[in-house]
């Protein structure tokens, strides 16, 4: 049987269809004979068949044998990985329409013919690739790179420019930010590999509306593109590509002036990763320390005399010394806790699941702000005519200690006075408090 492998390469070499044809019908085992040398050789479908000049001998093997499509050789790669390195894209066409899963075979190196392609560089077996299955595009290697990543690290300028084509067509621009294990993107690599022409082209489809990058996205290292640059800012590559990336940051940014985007970008990613989960921790701790002070309060102080008279005159009474303890606790609790839950929805803003937190901080703050309500005693303030419920009162005062606080401590030579006024507060709340004691001795003296 030997002599019938090497009859059937040598019909293959010469693209002699018709010996082809002959052979299969004076043997009629011929395809086991195929299988078995395809098994013993690196070459499944004896490859030779499907070099260019051998097209016509594909085409029929295609058609007479079409499951030696997807025999694997010992790399694990099938007629389609070979064909993505050494073929033609009519010959991938072919195959591609036999059977069109085999786009999506993976080899012992996690790659489907794609990657393959992307990384020898050949842009018409891309094209030809994608239009036969484009949701290969979207497909991984074991290092979490798609057919784009592979492309810029090979610094395959012609592929690159057409997986971008082809990523447009087909409306996957969400893979121009995508990030491998390393946390790099395309404009990552591109940068990382000096590949000016590319970081050129992603820039420009970028301002053009025709794909989408986010130029601050920080990799694990937590560097943006600008940032790499001027790490390096001594080589001249670098340099360059920094002043790409300045003036598309200055353009997303007009308010900023040129020179001034790099300290632009330094401010939005001025937390690395590792940063930004500590603080998270930090404030999801605090918001649920506030939340349980909420849950806990000792039953004797929500319970405590709310006030005699259910009513305030504003214009008679010293309404914030006769407030019940309750009501000052809950106002600086509740300041606290919305205030956190806003620094948890900055922090988680540029994670991808920002919208299911999001979810999450306002279920949370609903059901503290109906907790709040239920223990808040009621009462009412008068001003003049008008009157306000004491729930209205406390969210008020609320909303002013946030606004009040947040302007108080972005000036610091404002801080001791929100001190004093704290002090003062506590003083006049002591006073009340020693007062009524006094009144209570007397009484009971009586």
């Amino acid at each position: 049987m030997a002599n019938l492998e090497k009859l059937f390469q040598e019909a293959c070499q010469r693209n002699d269809v018709e010996g082809v044809k002959s052979l299969n019908s004076k043997h009629p085992n011929l395809l086991d004979e195929i299988i078995k040398a395809c098994q013993r050789s690196d070459d499944p479908l004896l490859i030779t068949a499907c070099l260019p000049g051998s097209l016509e001998v594909a085409k029929e093997m295609a058609r007479l044998w079409p499951q030696l499509a997807s025999i694997k050789n010992q790399r694990g790669e099938t007629t389609m990985h070979l064909l993505s390195t050494d073929g033609d894209a009519e010959t991938v066409r072919i195959f591609g329409e036999i059977n069109r899963e085999l786009c999506l075979e993976v080899d012992n190196s996690s790659m489907i013919p794609l990657h393959r392609a992307a990384l020898d560089g050949n842009s018409d077996v891309i094209r030809a690739l994608v239009s036969i299955c484009p949701e290969s595009l979207e497909k991984l290697t074991s290092n979490g790179e798609t057919a784009l990543h592979l492309a810029v690290k090979k610094s395959r300028s012609d592929a690159f420019e057409a997986l971008v084509d082809e990523a447009k067509n087909h409306r996957k621009e969400h893979l121009f930010t995508w990030k491998d294990k390393e946390g790099n993107t395309v404009l990552h690599l591109a940068t990382l590999n000096k590949l000016k022409q590319i970081v050129e082209l992603l820039i420009r489809e970028n301002s053009n509306r025709r794909i989408m990058i986010r130029i601050n996205t920080v990799n694990k290292e937590g560097q943006t593109t600008l940032q790499l640059c001027n790490a390096n800012s001594q080589d001249s590559a670098f340099k360059e590509i920094g002043w790409i990336i300045q003036r598309a940051i200055a353009q997303q940014s007009p308010q900023l002036p040129a020179d001034g985007a790099a300290n632009s970008s330094r401010n939005q990613t001025r937390w690395p990763m590792q940063t930004r989960n500590v603080l998270l921790m930090v404030v999801v701790t605090i918001a649920a320390a506030f939340f349980m002070v909420a849950c806990h309060l000792p039953d004797s102080l929500v319970r405590e005399d709310t006030l005699a008279v259910k009513t305030l005159h504003a214009d008679e009474d010293d309404v914030l010394s006769k407030l019940p303890t309750v009501v000052y606790i809950m106002i600086f609790n509740s300041a606290g806790f919305l205030t956190t839950m806003f620094a948890i929805v900055l922090l988680v803003w540029p994670l991808h699941l920002r919208t299911f937190v999001l979810f999450l901080v306002i279920c949370t703050a609903i059901v503290y702000i109906l907790l709040v309500d239920e223990i808040i005693p009621k009462f009412y303030v008068k001003v003049g005519k008008s009157s306000i419920l004491s729930n209205g009162l406390v969210w008020s005062l609320v909303l002013a200690l946030i606004l009040f606080g947040m302007s108080i401590l972005s000036m610091g030579k404002f801080t001791l006075s929100f001190w004093r006024f704290i002090i003062r507060l506590w003083m006049n709340r002591t006073n009340r408090r020693g007062n009524s004691h006094e009144d209570l001795r007397e009484i009971t003296a009586l």
